[in-house]
Order: C-alpha cells, then sequence, then structure tokens
C-alpha cells in the first residue's frame, strides 16, 4: 500500500508538471496532501471549509469521487471507475483540478492565442484552452475569478467535451 501512495503521489507530480509546463508553469507541481475517498456530501463539506470555489464534474454515475490538495491550495477530484482503488497511479480517470491563480481567466486568454493552442467560449462566460500536443488537459478560466480550472480525461475529445458542456462548476 505505501508503494502505491508513492507511485501515485509521483505520477501526480509528474502529471501536473506535465499539464502546467504546456501552460506556463508555477507551483502547481507540489505533492499533494492525503488522498482519499469522499462522498458527494464529503466533498461538499471539504469545499464548504475552504471558503473558496472547489469545481467538479457532478455526481457523474458508476464513478467514486478521490479528493486531494497539495500545501499551495491546489484541489484535485478524481473520478475513479470500478475496481480502481484510491491512490491508483495510473492516469485513466477523469479528473477536475481547481488551482488558485491570480488573474487566471487573463492568463487563459492569454495562452489560448499561443501557438498549438486552441480554444471555446465555456459556458458561464469563461474560456476553454487546450495544447494541441497534450490535449487531454483543457484549461477553462472566468472572467473576474483567480481560480483555473483543468479538466482532464485520457481521452481528449470526452475532455473537451466535458469542460465546455456546462456540467464543470463549483461544488454547492
Amino acid at each position: 500500500m505505501l508503494i502505491a501512495v508513492a507511485v501515485v503521489v509521483g505520477l501526480v507530480v509528474v502529471a501536473v508538471l506535465l499539464l502546467t509546463g504546456a501552460f506556463g508553469g508555477g507551483d502547481r507541481g507540489r505533492a499533494p496532501g492525503p488522498v482519499r475517498e469522499v462522498s458527494v456530501q464529503g466533498l461538499r463539506d471539504f469545499a464548504a471549509s475552504k471558503g473558496g470555489a472547489v469545481y467538479w464534474a457532478g455526481d457523474l454515475p458508476g464513478r467514486r469521487l478521490e479528493l486531494s490538495q497539495t500545501g499551495e491550495g491546489n484541489v484535485f477530484v478524481r473520478y475513479l471507475t470500478g475496481d480502481a482503488v484510491v491512490g491508483d497511479g495510473r492516469p485513466a480517470f477523469t479528473t477536475v483540478g481547481t488551482y488558485p491563480a491570480e488573474g487566471a481567466y487573463a492568463e487563459v486568454r492569454k495562452r489560448s492565442r499561443g501557438r498549438d493552442m486552441e480554444n471555446k467560449p465555456a459556458p458561464g462566460g469563461g474560456l476553454a484552452t487546450w495544447s494541441k500536443k497534450r490535449p487531454s488537459s483543457v484549461y477553462v478560466g472566468y472572467p473576474g475569478s483567480d481560480l483555473l480550472v483543468e479538466v482532464y480525461d485520457p481521452d481528449p475529445q470526452r475532455a473537451r467535451t466535458l469542460a465546455l458542456s456546462g456540467d464543470v462548476g463549483p461544488i454547492r
């Protein structure tokens, strides 16, 4: 079990470093704190205790929720499928990341005009952008918000569809 947790932490760090590297870097690559399975109510309680928005894709049928947070306040909600255990190190699961980032919307707009980037308007007045080189991660920013939202799925089309569906939003 300890080896599995170490593998998960290592993979999450590598994935975040790669994903944020495509978006310009930053401190998002720090290792997460404890990883745990939560209920929808547990996730709501966690979000309420943070006093700030935490994004998710809603309660997806047939999936269990996994929650982790870094020391910098980055929050990851992963949707485990099948017999996957908490801390499963495979990058095989839909994940919604919430990153505190001053000027997130302006940064998304700036990056969306970069080389090898694509973008579309996101529901709620936001902007979604993704790299053609790493299309499995879609970054979304909203005017007036200092939160960057990442929607990851191993299937790039599913990541884009979910990010643009209107289902990704703050936990209420």
